[in-house]
């Protein structure tokens, strides 16, 4: 009897080794799919916020550039002028993304500039400042006889075969601190 029991057991395991071989092969493929994920989720992230410094960076040195240097409620013609400096600097970061194997797509959005300027732009009994104009993104106010470049709001969405990450931005020139996705427009920025 013993030697028939033996036979048992040993029928017995390998049906559970037979069934435990595919759902270990379905757990490997599981986690590596997973570990791939937060991988490509990293990524991305990264890549959003490298986007974002440099817009911020081609924000604050498209501000210094028309500082001063046109009349007084010209918002018009300085919207052109910052959508012209910064074209050259979307055009770069939605091209560089191949290098990372993502892919970077940069609007503005004209409805987060809005929103932004009914809270954040700067009024007051205090501020000879003219009321803030919005128009493509651009938010823009008469200061001391000449139009100043006060924020940009930008879409930024990078893509990979791992999934999207996305934000609005809200950057602002005159001083350079960022508002993302609703944050306080006052809060310091990094350096």
């Amino acid at each position: 009897m013993s030697r028939r029991r033996a036979q048992l057991v040993l029928l017995a395991a390998a049906v559970v080794v037979t069934a435990l071989v595919p759902m270990l092969l379905a757990y490997a493929q599981l986690t590596v799919g997973v570990a791939d994920g937060v991988a490509g989720a990293a990524d991305e992230r990264a890549a959003l916020r490298d986007a974002t410094r440099t817009l911020e960076r081609a924000v604050a040195d498209t501000t210094l550039a028309l500082a001063n240097g046109t009349d007084a409620d010209s918002h018009r013609t300085v919207t052109t002028l910052t959508t012209d400096s910064l074209a050259s600097t979307v055009t770069t970061l939605e091209s560089s993304g191949a290098d990372r194997g993502v892919a970077v797509a940069i609007s503005r959005n004209a409805s987060a500039a809005r929103d932004w300027a009914r809270t954040g732009c700067p009024r007051g009994p205090a501020r000879a400042f003219g009321n803030c104009a919005v128009a493509d993104g651009v938010v823009t106010q008469t200061r001391a006889n000449s139009t100043a470049l006060v924020a940009v709001a930008f879409d930024v969405s990078v893509r990979s075969s791992g999934g999207t990450a996305t934000a609005t931005v809200v950057i602002r020139g005159v001083r350079g601190r960022v508002a993302a996705d609703g944050a306080d427009p006052r809060r310091r920025r990094s350096p």
